[in-house]
């Protein structure tokens, strides 16, 4: 779908005349919509002109508001669909934002094709306890395992409804993974706050599929980018499908790597506390909707006429 799709579609979905939304929008954000007229949004809705990124994201934040949906429209689309929808080369350039270089490796990958690589769940992988063997090691290899979280405690997180434990595989071999735990809301503030550690997590602290929830991400690693992409396209399909099941999307390292991959997909800082021997742990979160109405989020599943072809 493409953005003047998705404008018309938002506006017919809720009965607006093009007259209505002009008004609207006007009332909305003034400072943008301020010399907005019908013709003008007859043009976006063509496609014969296209609004200023910043005028797209404040459209998107109009029917936030008035549907309480975090990416309003495409709430009844499949996670198949929304990654379709979705430019992956435009992820890949989030992606290299960061110069990550210990989560995100530089493994040789000219020879290897987008269309070689498979995203699964882990439940349907068939290399469980190699794929939790090799996250348990990533853990206590990054965080210097102050964790103290063990193969046995990833695989029950992994086996819970709720939680999102991606796996990239190319031929036969694991390329990178994504593990992304649902947490009850009181459970995810206290993580959020550094009020307890990962450790301390119990069955009923974890939200089900289908139960409102946070989403919190623990793991994640990619032998390069294009692997690393492919994960970050699965888990934004997966947020968008499940929107009105996550409320919002945090994440805690002690990692300067890490912190500059999360700042590349606009996770902001929200507060940092010191644990073990003086490390500091920096804390990240933000609300669902604020996360995906980012114009880096947009451009990337809303312009996908300009997105580069592999």
């Amino acid at each position: 779908m493409q953005f003047n799709e998705y404008l018309k579609v938002c506006r017919v979905s809720h009965a607006y005349t093009q007259e209505e939304l002009v008004h609207a929008l006007y009332l909305f954000d003034l400072e943008n919509f301020s010399g907005l007229d019908t013709t003008t949004l007859s043009k976006w809705e063509r496609g014969v002109t296209q609004p200023r990124i910043l005028k797209q994201v404040s459209i998107i934040q109009y029917f936030q508001s008035i549907t309480e949906e975090a990416f309003p429209c495409f709430q009844d689309y499949s996670e198949e669909k929304i990654v379709d929808n979705i430019c992956e080369a435009g992820m890949r350039n989030i992606i290299a934002e960061s110069k990550s270089k210990k989560l995100i490796l530089d493994f040789p990958s000219s020879m290897m094709s987008i269309d070689d690589l498979k995203v699964y769940p882990l439940r349907n992988f068939e290399m469980i306890e190699k794929v939790v063997k090799m996250n348990t090691y990533l853990d206590k290899n990054f965080n210097k395992d102050l964790t103290e979280l063990q193969s046995e405690d990833f695989k029950k997180w992994a086996l819970f409804s709720g939680s999102t434990f991606l796996v990239c595989e190319y031929g036969e071999e694991i390329m990178g993974l994504l593990f992304v735990l649902k947490l009850k809301q009181p459970v995810f503030d206290k993580i959020i706050n550094g009020e307890i550690m990962e450790k301390a997590l119990r069955e009923e602290d974890f939200a089900a599929h289908g139960e409102q929830g946070s989403s919190y991400i623990l793991s994640f690693f990619a032998l390069n980018d294009k692997v690393a992409s492919m994960l970050f396209v699965r888990y934004y399909a997966h947020l968008i499908a499940e929107q009105r099941f996550i409320y919002e999307v945090g994440v805690a390292t002690m990692m300067e790597d890490a912190q500059k991959l999360i700042e590349s997909i606009d996770l902001p800082y929200y507060t940092s506390g010191v644990i073990g021997e003086g490390i500091e742990l920096q804390f990240f979160k933000t609300t669902l909707a604020c996360f995906l109405a980012t114009p880096k989020v947009i451009r990337m599943i809303l312009s996908k006429q300009d997105c580069e072809v592999e």
